[in-house]
Parts: C-alpha cells; structure tokens; sequence
C-alpha cells in the first residue's frame, strides 16, 4: 500500500492512527481497504494477492516496490524448492545459477 493515499493525506499516519485505535477491523473496513490497493496494483497479477483475509496480517506500506516490480528491478519469485551451493531451485521447476544472496522477508 502507498504511502500517500487518496488526497494526499499518508495512510499510516491518518487513516490507521484515526480509525484504527477506535474501531476493531471488520470484514467491511478490510474488504474496502483491499480493493484500494488493489485499485492502485493488481496484487493478483504479480502474484502478490495473500490468501487469508486482508486485516488477517500488518498491511506493508510502501511507495517504493511496486515501481520497482513494474521495472524489473524487483522479481516476484515462486517459492524456494532448495538452494544449491551456487543456486535456487525454484517450486515452479525453474533453477537461477550464480546467486550471491537469498534474502527471506516474511513481512513480520
């Protein structure tokens, strides 16, 4: 989710302190913060779109990755079936040679 949302108001700091503290998140309120972002960056599209609920975990805000994946600087990977001392094999059956870091984010 970006930084700066709908009239250029931050999202962290107005929406979530507001509204957040007052009111416990419900299937409405997460329902209709999930089609925002998803408005903003097809998350299905670049298979980013989480399984569970979208209140279920912390929201990442962050106004920087999604360029950075619409660029190719970023690469959306399948996950890791194993790693190989020079590589990755990924669950999807493709293999990457010559890796110098794997780098895990589990967005806790």
């Amino acid at each position: 989710m970006p930084r700066v949302w709908d009239n250029g108001l931050p999202l962290d700091l107005t929406t979530f302190t507001r509204f957040g503290n007052r009111f416990p998140p419900s299937r409405i309120f997460s329902g209709g913060l999930q089609k925002a972002a998803n408005d903003r960056f097809d998350h299905a599209l670049y298979g980013l779109q989480p399984i569970h609920d979208f209140g279920a975990s912390s929201a990442v805000i962050n106004d920087d990755l999604p360029s950075r994946i619409l660029s190719g600087s970023v690469q959306v990977r399948p996950g890791i079936d194993r790693l190989t001392s020079s590589g990755v094999q990924f669950t999807d059956g493709t293999y990457v040679d010559d890796i110098a870091a794997v780098i895990c984010a589990t967005g806790k």
